[in-house]
């Protein structure tokens, strides 16, 4: 039996109660932006930058992380206050920060069976865009222009993901089959742009990934009907996996929804009901996006591994003097996915 000092277990209670909610933080901030016609899960990149990543490390952030920075409006390379004083830099007198939230692990005795349990839980910490921090000479990679077109890009995606369904033209409305394992998308000419068609795939193709066979998510065959959580979760997992395979393609994920007021009320009625929604439909939305680019089986980088890319100047001076708490994050962030 694990045995806990009185003083211990009184510090433990305190800092639970104390926690911050951070899915309530994580989540006031979709619903705001949803409340202002924004709509955070749709294109979470920036067309000359790409999307968000850590300017001492090269690392794209994932997840709510993505959309959570992009809808800031910042330059999408972030720092924390310690990576840019290794840098020799400072943070702007003012700056405003930006969240980024991981998983973190804490444990406790179960008192029914006296085993230790690992419980997880939601942190976050504060980083900073490159355009609030000053003393440094950033030199920003842009996204190399591609040689094909966001159309070509799409076809390859789908045509290399080795396991994905049968895809068919029957019917004029698009939808996946969990039990016969397919999707059905009107042919690519009803759609006004071929981007468009692009777009919708990849919701359903995000769909599929919920299949016994993938992912297995019970969410997609939970049958708990439309007003559920479990089929919001699905629907939001799949509006997000479109987001991010659209932004691996270079298709530009803009709003175009027919009734946008009633999509974004919808949206909101569901997320003020539930605040873990959006935190757990972006793990899921993830994984499935890297089941299809084929990029689920790479292990995660240990913090003392990772590199940045040659554009990005010093970082490996800045990595090797980096906090704890940016340790903590490189080595968590991806682990949380699987919990979500």
């Amino acid at each position: 039996m694990i045995k806990t000092s009185k003083p211990a277990a009184k510090k433990a209670t305190k800092a639970a109660t104390t926690r911050p909610d951070v899915y309530q933080i994580v989540t006031d901030r979709i619903i705001s932006a949803l409340e202002g016609g924004i709509i955070p899960w749709r294109k979470p990149w920036n067309a000359v930058y790409g999307l968000p990543r850590n300017y001492a490390t090269g690392r794209v952030y994932s997840g709510i992380n993505l959309f959570l920075l992009h809808f800031s409006g910042a330059m999408p390379f972030f720092m924390t206050f310690k990576q840019a004083l290794a840098l020799g830099g400072n943070v702007k007198k003012g700056a405003k920060g930006h969240q980024v939230v991981y998983y973190n692990i804490s444990k406790r005795e179960n008192k029914e069976t006296g085993k230790e349990e690992k419980m997880p839980f939601l942190k976050y910490y504060t980083v900073f865009s490159v355009e609030d921090i000053e003393g440094i000479e950033f030199n920003l990679p842009e996204v190399p222009k591609q040689e094909f077109t966001p159309s070509e890009v799409a076809e390859g995606i789908v045509e290399a993901w080795d396991g994905k369904p049968a895809i068919q033209h029957l019917h004029q409305r698009a939808y996946y089959s969990p039990s016969l394992d397919f999707v059905n998308m009107p042919k690519p000419e009803t759609f006004t742009t071929s981007e468009g068609y692009y777009q919708t795939l990849f919701h359903e193709l995000t769909h599929s990934t919920g299949h016994q066979s993938r992912l297995d998510r019970a969410d997609l065959t939970a049958g708990e009907g439309k007003q559920s959580s479990s089929y919001a979760r699905e629907e939001l997992t799949a509006e997000m996996g479109a987001s991010f395979l659209s932004a691996a393609a270079g298709i530009a994920t803009e709003q175009t929804e027919e009734n946008a007021v009633a999509y974004i009320q919808n949206w909101l009625e569901r997320l003020k009901n539930d605040k873990k929604l959006v935190v757990q439909a972006a793990g899921k939305a993830q994984r499935a996006a890297e089941m299809i680019l084929g990029t689920t089986a790479e292990p995660e980088e240990e913090a003392g591994e990772l590199q940045a890319p040659a554009a990005v100047p010093a970082a490996s001076e800045a990595a090797a003097v980096l906090d704890d708490t940016d340790r903590e994050f490189m080595a968590a962030e991806l682990s949380w996915l699987q919990l979500a």
